[in-house]
């Protein structure tokens, strides 16, 4: 009788993960499989035999081995794994669970992404996400990065939007209310789209442009955000960016809180 472990099993094996990953990209016949993978014909056609029995491969009428629809969403699903895998020793230390389910399951989109384990390559990064700008700059953090305000001031008057979520009790540094206060940087929040909002506590630390996600950092098992994670320029970490900065978008406040009020481009 077929169970769960029967599919782990099938999928432990090397040679029959490497003939679903060339059946990904193209169907192909047995004795292709078997010059591509370097196997002997015969270890390739057992191999084949038990993905055909699993019901992850099937062969058409012109004898090319393709995947199944149950077969890709496998191999779609083992993504997930492997983005953790890859990068066991960073969530070794740092957790998703602050995430909420649906964007936790998605995880696999980040199998290619680029690691990002140093702060200031991280904040070099978001600079320059922040300097390419050209439609928008989104940014869910715990802190300002002061260095960011110039770039943030020439975004803003090329027209870009400018998103801002912090958490509700952060107290700005002196160097924020002197940047803050610069006369080319009120004249941008005044004059341009830029709107604040809230949240109790900030769950991760996401900054990204129409271009690029150029942060994502995962909070550590204390709960506190080193900005070491991950950046990616693909479409598709994009718009998964995209949702879960909305979805938190939606559910902060809108009201300045007290501390705050002086940096209130309304003001």
């Amino acid at each position: 009788m077929e169970t769960f472990n029967t599919l782990l099993f099938e999928l432990s094996s090397v040679d029959r993960l490497d003939i679903m990953l060339l059946l990904k990209k193209t169907p192909l016949k047995l004795s292709h499989l078997s010059g591509k993978l370097g196997l002997t014909v015969q270890e390739t056609s057992r191999n084949v035999e038990r993905l055909a029995e699993a019901r992850l491969i099937a062969k058409d009428v012109d004898a090319l081995f393709h995947l199944t629809p149950y077969g890709e969403e496998t191999l779609s699903q083992l993504s997930g794994l492997r983005f953790l895998f890859k990068n066991r020793e960073y969530f070794t230390t740092h957790k998703t669970n602050e995430l909420p389910r649906l964007f936790e399951s998605s995880l696999g989109l980040f199998e290619n992404c680029e690691p990002v384990k140093d702060v200031m390559v991280a904040f070099r990064n978001v600079e320059e996400m922040i300097a390419k700008a050209e439609e928008y700059v989104w940014i869910l953090t715990n802190q300002i990065l002061a260095s960011t305000i110039p770039y943030l001031v020439l975004a803003l008057e090329r027209g870009a939007e400018f998103r801002l979520m912090m958490q509700k009790d952060y107290n700005p540094t002196k160097s924020i209310h002197d940047l803050v206060s610069n006369p080319a940087f009120a004249k941008a929040v005044r004059t341009h789209k830029m709107d604040f909002r809230f949240l109790d506590k900030i769950p991760i630390f996401i900054c990204l442009s129409e271009k690029e996600v150029a942060a994502l950092a995962f909070p550590d098992i204390n709960e506190k955000l080193d900005y070491t994670g991950f950046k990616s320029e693909r479409n598709e970490i994009l718009e998964w960016s995209k949702g879960i900065y909305d979805f938190y978008w939606n559910k902060a406040s809108k009201q300045i809180p007290d501390q705050l009020s002086n940096l209130d481009p309304a003001c």
